[in-house]
């Protein structure tokens, strides 16, 4: 971020004055400030580079990206805290058990026991 200073405001949008004598351009909707009020000229404001052409000699910048991506960022944060955790696979729990562990061959000599005994009764 840099402190830029609103040296012109046009029809389009603001010059900045930013350090060492380099100007910068921001469109009115990059001119908004966090409360929801236009910066006006004569301001002092923190701007982020949100474009940089060295051919053309542009820079523009925006002083409501620098609380929009604060904000954006801290809602990422309180997602990703709030997102319930995903087990991996390695997460799985090992059965130890043999007989939790019962396959399908298992169940049809079970089913036939079961056939034997209430025969038998």
């Amino acid at each position: 971020m840099h402190e830029g200073k609103i040296t012109e405001v046009l029809e389009k949008g603001a010059v900045v004055a930013l350090e060492e004598n380099v100007e910068g351009f921001a469109t009115p909707k990059h001119l908004v400030k966090e409360d929801g009020s236009q910066a006006q000229m004569g301001e002092t404001l923190p701007f982020k580079v949100i474009e940089f052409n060295k051919d053309s000699k542009r820079i523009i910048l925006s002083h409501s990206r620098t609380f929009e991506d604060e904000k954006r960022k801290e809602e990422r944060a309180a997602r990703k805290a709030a997102a319930p955790r995903v087990a991996k696979k390695d997460d799985t729990p090992k059965i130890e058990n043999v007989a939790a562990s019962t396959s399908l061959g298992d169940l049809d000599v079970l089913a036939q026991l079961k056939a034997q005994m209430e025969k038998s009764e």
